[in-house]
């Protein structure tokens, strides 16, 4: 008994040194990762829970919030790297149909934290009947197919659509359509076309879902017998000028479309159909003109009866070498003597190859400069005047000639 009531005698002073060195312990955590309120860098996902599966969100709702957690500085470190940590949500449970004014909630699951605020503090909410309708698929056709096609009965993979949404929305759907455009069709159609939910004003209705969302339309077309599509064939004649070649002909339409009162004519004719010859004789440059056709005896084009035909042409590149050009010496000081070494030089050109064939030394003129130049010695570059401006110095040899300036 006597040892007991020792010990009992010392509880309270051992109980007082407990609760210092806990709060020594604290303090000592606390200063070296003190807490702080931090707005958490990343906006959080908002989720929705407890919806009513009869009932649906009609409009925008916020889908992020932003969060001001306290929590000490390594817990807020902790947090960044793990932002699936951090859950954002507001419950719709037991909510009816209506506008309703929510407070978004926040977890956390990494300890010790805690949310100081959330933005926005509220949300609005429209909750509205889900409505599901069907409707037959609308089949729209805009343009017309060339002259000469025909097509049959369209087909559709599926005849109606069911639209799903909130009940304001699906309300105002009238008709649900799906486009397909014949222009410049020539070939069977079998594509994919997205179906369109519009209201009684010919627009889309935004906010609700489809299914399918769309449907793949056959239409067969075919050509009509005495019809038929033929390339274009340029016909030329003669040949371009001496030191010119031909880059390129070509023709637009490069297709045209016959018509026949006889079928088998069209299917017996030749996949093509000639212009008149196009001279080319001695031509120098590309040119742009319009053609008439060559059309056999029966034969007739649907539409426009010319073509145009575009032809290039260009000079053949060449290269030559001229050796021993003079230099001549301008703008010389009176009373000056000029040595020139070496006096001539060789130039490479190169360009068209009907220029070059023009070019000799007597139509070049190599200089040097020797404006404001006193008696002394130069080391200069020759300048060199060239008739033709399609030609061009590649180089010249020697680059320099020394100068020599006397009385």
């Amino acid at each position: 008994m006597k040892v007991i009531r020792q010990i009992l005698s010392f509880l309270p002073t051992l109980l007082t040194a407990l609760i210092l060195a806990l709060i020594v312990w604290v303090s000592a955590v606390t200063s070296s990762d003190p807490n702080e309120i931090v707005t958490y860098p990343k906006p959080i996902p908002l989720s929705v829970l407890g919806l009513d599966p009869d009932l649906i969100i009609a409009g925008d709702i916020v889908d992020t919030v932003t969060v001001t957690i306290r929590a000490p500085h390594s817990i807020q470190q902790e947090l960044v790297s793990k932002p699936e940590s951090i859950h954002a949500f507001v419950n719709l449970s037991g909510l009816e149909a209506g506008v309703h004014t929510l407070q978004p909630e926040v977890t956390i699951d990494i300890r010790p934290a805690r949310v100081e605020k959330i933005s926005p503090e509220t949300i609005t909410v429209t909750l509205e009947n889900l409505l599901t309708r069907e409707f037959p698929i609308d089949l729209q056709l805009t343009g017309s197919l060339p002259i000469g096609y025909e097509s049959s009965k369209p087909s559709l993979e599926a005849e109606t659509v069911l639209i799903t949404g909130p009940e304001s929305k699906v309300s105002q759907v009238v008709r649900v359509i799906a486009n397909v455009d014949l222009n410049n069709v020539t070939t069977s159609i079998s594509r994919a076309v997205e179906l369109k939910p519009l209201d009684n004003r010919g627009v889309i209705v935004s906010g609700v879902s489809l299914n399918p969302t769309q449907v793949t339309v056959e239409i067969p077309v075919r050509q009509l017998g005495g019809y038929r599509n033929v390339f274009v064939k340029v016909v030329t004649t003669g040949q371009v000028a001496q030191g010119f070649y031909l880059t390129g002909i070509s023709v637009n339409p490069p297709t045209i479309t016959i018509y026949t009162t006889d079928p088998a004519l069209a299917t017996n004719m030749p996949a093509y159909i000639e212009t008149v010859p196009i001279s080319l004789n001695g031509v120098r440059e590309g040119f742009e003109s319009v053609v008439a056709l060559n059309l056999p005896e029966g034969i007739q084009v649907v539409g426009e009866q010319n073509v145009t035909v575009t032809v290039g042409i260009a000079a053949i590149q060449s290269s030559l070498q001229l050796v021993d050009v003079p230099i001549e010496a301008v703008n010389v000081a009176s009373g000056l003597k000029v040595t020139l070494s070496p006096d001539r030089v060789n130039l490479y050109l190169s360009g068209p190859l009907y220029l070059l064939e023009q070019l000799n030394v007597a139509n070049i003129k190599v200089t040097v400069d020797l404006e404001g130049k006193t008696a002394g010695t130069y080391q200069l570059t020759p300048s060199v005047d060239l008739v033709y401006e399609d030609l061009e110095l590649d180089s010249i040899l020697p680059a320099t000639v020394e100068v020599i300036l006397s009385r």
